[in-house]
This record gives C-alpha cells, sequence and structure tokens, in this order.
C-alpha cells in the first residue's frame, strides 16, 4: 500500500477517498463500517495502530470511549493516562502529533498522531494513527482532511445509530420508572439529537420529538393528523410497508433502512430510519417506536464522488478509443504517405516529372486524409473545448493556393469550373493555419460535389475593417430554408444520402466549430436552384516581420532536409528502431539508405527492444508506441532504470497522436515524438542534428586530449 510522505500532493488521496467512500456497508453494523473505513485510513498512511474514541458528551468534550485496531490496547479513559496523549484534541479541536512517545506512557507505542473529528464545530470523536516508519507530521494531517470528513460522516452515523439503542433503551427504562412524571419524559424525548417517533399500528404518528418536526418541516400539530407513509416518498412505500408488516406477523421485533420523506415544499430528505415494535406483556402489539437520522448530507457526498468516478471512468474510455483509432487509422496512411515521399525525393532512384507530378497528387490527398482523420477524431475534443490551435498571421494567399491544389483533382474530374480570384499578398488573417486550409477545402469540396453540370465555383477575398471575408459560392442546387434549419447537425446529409453524392454529413459541422474556436464566423445565404454563398468571417492581422520567416527558412534549409550528411563515415552511428509492424519497418529502412552513415537494427517487439538495448546501447533508439508486448513508454520505463542503457537518446514514433501520448513520452524525456504517417523531412533532419552533436562532442573530447 502506498505511504505518501507529507508533501505529496493532494490528488495521492483520490484512490483513498474512492475506497472510503465504496466500502460496501451493506450487512455492516454502522461500527463495522467504521472499523472498515480507519483500516483503509491506517493501510493508506502505513500505520499498524489506530483507534477511534467515541466522545459521549461532545459539549465538554469528555467521557472518551476508545476503540482500539491493531496490537496496542489503549487505556480508557484517556486523561486518566500518565501523560495524556490527546487531550490537546479535546482542548483545542485541533491535531496533535508526537514522534518521540515515551514508552513507559503506553507500551508499544513509539509514535503516534491524533486527529479531531469534527461536526458542526465541536468535537465528536477522535482518530489516532501509531507507529507508522518515520513518524507522522501537521502536513500530513493537514493531507488527511478530506478523508477525515468523509469517516466523520460515517462516524456520526455510528454514533446515531448508537444513541439511538440508547434512546430507545432510555425510552424503554423511561417508560417504566417515569410514567407517573410526563414532563421529565417530554424533556428526554424532545432533547434527542435524533427525530423519534410512535406512530400506531396503522401507521398514524401517535407521537413526534422536536428533532423529527425539523428533518420534516412540519409541525408537532400536523404531523399527529398524519400517517407517518403519508410523507414517505412514493417510491420508497413498498420497501418500508414490506417492513413494518414483517415485523406485525412477527418476523422480526425491529427493522433499519434508509428512505426518503417528502417535506411540504416538495423537498426530500434522506433519513437513517431503526423502528422497533412495541408489545405488551402478552406479545400483542401495541404501537411502533422509530428514530429516524438526517443523512440527506452523507448521500449527496456519495453520489457526488460516484458521479466523480463514472465521468472518470468515461473520459479514460473517451481517451483510450480515440487513442486506438487515431493509431489504427494512421498506420496504413504512415505506408501510402511514407513511401510516396520515398518516391520523390530518393536521390538513387529518380523519377521524372510527370512522375513527380502524380507522387505530389498521392501525397497532398493522403495529407487532406490524414488531416480530415484528425478532425474527426478531435470533435469531440472540439465540443469539450479542448482542441489545441495556433493562432498566427496566415498570409490567405498561400493558404488559397493550397486548398485549390487539394481539390483540383476533384475539380478536373467533374464538370465544373472553379475560379479564384487571388487576394492581395498583404491580406493577412489570424488563425490556425492546418485548421484553415481544412475550413477551405471542406467549402470548396462541397460546392463541387453539389454543383450541377457546367456549373462554377466561385472563391474571392476581402477585407472587411478588423476582418477578412473568405466567400466560397457556387451555381449548385442550393439549400431551402428549411435544409439550411439542419445545416450544422452531425450526421445529416439533408437528404443527399439517397444520392450518388459521398459523404459523412460532419464536414460543415467540424467547420463550423473550428471558426468559432478562431473567433470567426460562418454565414450561409442560399437559394433552391440557383446557389450557396458561404462566408468566413476571420480576424485580420498585421504581415509579420519577413526578416523572422526569412531567417527561421534560412536555418532549417542549412541544417538539414533531403541533403546527406558526410561528417561521419559510413555505419559509424547505430539507430535501434523497435517497431512491430514490417510495412513500417521497411518504410524507415528505406529512409536509412539516404543515411549511410547511419546503421539500423531492429527489434520486433519490446522485450527484443530492452535486450538488445543492454547488450549493445545505441546511440539512438526509435520506439513506436504499440509494440504488442508492452508500450513504448513501457521500454523507456524499463531502460531508465538501468544504468548502462538510462542515457541512450530516446525518440518516439507512433500513429498514436493523442496529446496525452505525447505529453507522456516528454515527459519521461523522450527527445522527440514524430507521429505516423511519417514525416521523412522530419525524421532526416533529427538524424542529421544528432549526428552534429555527436561531432561537436567528439571534437571537444579531442582538444581536451590533446
Amino acid at each position: 500500500m502506498h505511504s505518501p510522505s507529507a508533501s505529496a500532493p493532494d490528488d495521492t488521496l483520490v484512490p483513498l477517498l474512492t475506497r472510503l467512500a465504496t466500502v460496501d456497508g451493506r450487512g455492516m453494523s454502522g461500527w463495522e463500517l467504521v472499523q472498515a473505513q480507519l483500516t483503509e485510513l491506517m493501510a493508506f498512511t502505513g500505520s499498524p495502530c489506530g483507534f477511534v474514541g467515541d466522545i459521549a458528551d461532545p459539549a465538554s468534550g469528555r467521557q472518551c470511549q476508545l476503540h482500539s485496531a491493531g496490537p496496542v490496547v489503549w487505556p480508557n479513559d484517556p486523561r486518566q493516562a500518565p501523560s495524556t496523549l490527546w487531550a490537546t484534541v479535546l482542548d483545542t479541536g485541533g491535531p496533535v502529533v508526537n514522534n518521540q512517545v515515551d514508552a513507559q506512557v503506553i507500551e508499544g507505542v513509539h509514535s503516534h498522531m491524533a486527529l479531531p473529528l469534527l461536526r458542526g464545530g465541536q468535537v465528536i470523536g477522535i482518530l489516532g494513527l501509531a507507529n507508522r516508519p518515520g513518524g507522522y507530521s501537521e502536513a500530513l494531517a493537514a493531507q488527511l482532511t478530506p478523508a477525515l470528513a468523509l469517516i466523520t460522516g460515517s462516524f456520526a452515523a455510528w454514533q446515531a445509530e448508537h444513541r439511538q439503542r440508547e434512546a430507545l433503551a432510555a425510552l424503554g427504562t423511561a417508560r417504566d420508572t417515569l410514567r407517573s412524571t410526563e414532563e421529565q419524559y417530554r424533556q428526554l424525548f424532545d432533547a434527542a439529537g435524533v427525530g423519534i417517533t410512535r406512530w400506531s399500528l396503522n401507521g398514524r404518528f401517535l407521537d413526534v420529538n422536536h428533532r423529527f418536526t425539523e428533518i420534516t418541516r412540519r409541525t408537532r400539530e400536523q404531523l399527529l393528523q398524519l400517517s407517518h407513509h403519508d410523507i414517505t416518498h412514493p417510491e420508497d412505500q413498498a420497501t418500508d410497508e414490506a417492513l413494518e408488516a414483517s415485523a406485525l406477523d412477527g418476523q422480526r421485533q425491529r427493522y433499519g433502512l434508509e428512505k426518503r420523506y417528502v417535506r411540504p415544499d416538495g423537498q426530500v430528505v434522506w433519513v437513517m430510519l431503526s423502528a422497533t415494535l412495541v408489545r405488551d406483556a402478552q406479545g400483542q402489539p401495541l404501537h411502533f417506536v422509530a428514530v429516524s437520522e438526517d443523512i440527506t448530507e452523507r448521500r449527496q457526498y456519495a453520489e457526488a464522488m460516484n458521479s466523480a468516478k463514472a465521468a472518470e471512468r468515461a473520459n479514460k474510455e473517451k481517451t483510450d478509443f480515440l487513442s486506438r483509432m487515431s493509431h489504427e487509422l494512421r498506420t496504413p496512411l504512415n505506408a501510402m504517405l511514407g513511401f510516396a515521399q520515398l518516391l520523390r525525393v530518393d536521390p538513387t532512384n529518380p523519377i521524372n516529372d510527370t512522375q513527380r507530378k502524380k507522387v505530389g497528387h498521392i501525397e497532398r490527398a493522403g495529407a487532406h486524409l490524414l488531416a480530415m482523420l484528425t478532425d474527426v477524431l478531435d470533435l469531440s475534443r472540439i465540443e469539450a473545448g479542448g482542441l489545441p490551435l495556433v493562432l498566427e498571421p496566415q498570409r490567405l494567399s498561400g493558404v488559397l493556393e493550397e486548398a485549390v491544389a487539394l481539390v483540383s483533382n476533384q475539380v478536373t474530374q467533374s464538370d465544373v469550373q472553379l475560379l479564384l480570384t487571388p487576394p492581395t499578398d498583404d491580406l493577412f488573417v489570424k488563425a490556425d493555419q492546418v485548421r484553415l486550409r481544412q475550413i477551405l477545402v471542406n467549402l470548396m469540396t462541397n460546392a463541387v460535389k453539389y454543383n450541377k453540370p457546367g456549373g462554377r465555383v466561385m472563391i474571392e477575398a476581402q477585407g472587411v475593417r478588423s476582418y477578412v471575408v473568405i466567400t466560397v459560392s457556387d451555381t449548385g442546387r442550393g439549400l431551402s430554408e428549411e435544409q439550411q434549419a439542419h445545416l450544422f447537425e452531425p450526421f445529416n446529409r439533408l437528404g443527399a444520402e439517397r444520392t450518388s453524392v459521398e459523404g459523412t454529413g460532419i464536414g460543415l459541422v467540424i467547420v463550423k466549430r473550428l471558426i468559432d474556436l478562431m473567433r470567426g464566423r460562418l454565414e450561409i445565404s442560399s437559394q433552391v436552384g440557383i446557389g450557396s454563398s458561404f462566408r468566413v468571417w476571420l480576424p485580420a492581422a498585421l504581415n509579420p516581420q519577413p526578416q523572422a520567416a526569412d531567417s527561421v527558412a534560412g536555418r532549417l534549409s542549412g541544417r538539414s532536409g533531403f541533403g546527406t550528411f558526410d561528417a561521419l563515415n559510413p555505419g559509424t552511428l547505430t539507430l535501434l528502431y523497435a517497431e512491430d509492424n514490417v510495412v513500417n519497418v521497411e518504410l524507415v529502412r528505406q529512409v536509412m539508405h539516404m543515411r549511410p552513415k547511419w546503421h539500423m537494427e531492429v527489434a520486433r517487439n519490446g522485450a527484443e527492444a530492452i535486450q538488445m538495448a543492454r547488450a549493445s546501447p545505441p546511440d539512438l533508439l526509435l520506439l513506436d508506441m504499440h509494440l504488442g508486448d508492452m508500450s513504448g513508454l513501457d521500454v523507456s520505463d524499463v531502460l531508465a532504470r538501468r544504468a548502462e542503457t538510462a542515457g541512450i537518446p530516446r525518440v518516439g514514433l507512433s500513429a498514436d497522436a493523442m496529446p496525452d501520448q505525447i505529453s507522456a513520452a516528454r515527459e519521461r524525456g523522450f527527445l522527440d515524438y514524430l507521429t505516423k504517417p511519417l514525416d521523412v523531412a522530419r525524421l532526416l533532419t533529427l538524424l542529421d542534428r544528432y549526428a552534429e552533436q555527436l561531432i561537436a562532442q567528439s571534437d571537444e573530447e579531442s582538444a581536451e586530449e590533446g
């Protein structure tokens, strides 16, 4: 069991709180439930001994009855101990920590911590822990405050149960010994801290105490005109009546249940009810006596904890699903786009211009498909407000040209003319480049798909005050007012599913969400049989500093690209690639042919990667995140725990592109995280940069030796 330090973060308490709140109390007495929760707290803190003290008189803080858990038996009353260990808790209402207990005071105790159980500002009990390795601290006491609040609720319920038995016993004694003193009986009846009632065999109230009137928000006079069935929640009636009938049939003398009363204003209050059937000397039923304790607050807390757990499970399942979908769909795209890049850039097998143009179409289409896949998987994150965007000044003419190029094949294959009015070069918008291109491609694609033979698609843009308006118009079939009202409903294709035009019905939904996230708006105007116009309003931006852009471009082109790195001899550096997919292995192998200074070795699973890295540590470890027998993060953790492999540089390469996965890899010290489909240029850049670092390091070592 985990034992937190005093400085452990609060979120370490979540498992403890969950276990405390979900202890199955069915079939347990109130004290057994408190003992079970105390045992959880002892295990969590690593304390072999513990106790709970029941204060019979919270107002004075005296008459404390101690109940022990563990090998040490605590003295009763603690105030009479040779050296008071926890009297300060009773006096001040605060915690006590003592890590140097005199062994002669309590045999077998060397350190302890006593904590108050507070309810309504009063100490109603004491919770103690002892003999924790390393001792206790006030910080640990403060950290355990949420757990104490939950245990206090159970402890108070047990006290109520205990007091109920005492109250019932007291009532029986009062009935026999104080029959002639009605005033004394009434004082005892009304002074009880729990609701006490008497009702007839048909359920009609015969008497109620003051606390019960507070619980039900009715006066004594009102209640005496009612049956307890009249104020019971309808859903609890059947269970309540069945238990009452079983007592009358002689199957039981008393019964208890959690039930609901309905107040006059309709508010529901939960109570723990314990009822006893009173019989005369001949054993004939006379009436019922019941004790009710308000447990509404405890029920609400338990329900909140259950809701939080359910939400946590749902979020985890959602994240796992998106991660699996991303991995499964990106893997085939990795082969398609990776080999297309190799066809275009491999200097050993050059292709002609016509072939290069065709390969370019494959790459652009694959890139577009990848962007669509990413958008669909991110749709739920958009709804939750968790989609990351990089809003930067974008030259609109360049983004429009890219979007037109992506739909050019579709335009060529259809009998539609696409007319782009190029915007001026100084027209910039503040947007995320990838998402803006996705928006434009989606609108253009729809304008082509839903056009008519010989139709036209017109794209233009202009600045309007502090905004840039991009308009995509078509001469297609148009949309009716009813169709426009349902335009942004997911998977609603507005009747197009009955045509031969392919689609999913989510493209415009994604477009609208993305525009909203980029602080813009989307306007539509359409007429049936004439056509439609979609206007995208986005904030205008100033032209960024051209010097900065040129500087960045110069650094990138000067450091890497698809050239060769000649500073090392062939096979000098070793790359260990852990991957269980043979197509992905072959793709990276082909890429490595362009860097002959690197020698690549392959591990087919996580265990083999660990074995090979330990036998001969590589210069660089390239890890897929899903290796069949374990994850790439698991492999990294194993290697990081061994001195001979802890320093191996690691880079992730995976189809799992979820932000949480990437963040987890970076937290474990990964140098970089490449996503599939593989960006060949990015991998080559990484290899060159690392080789350059090794050369610099080697030169420094040579200089020191010289």
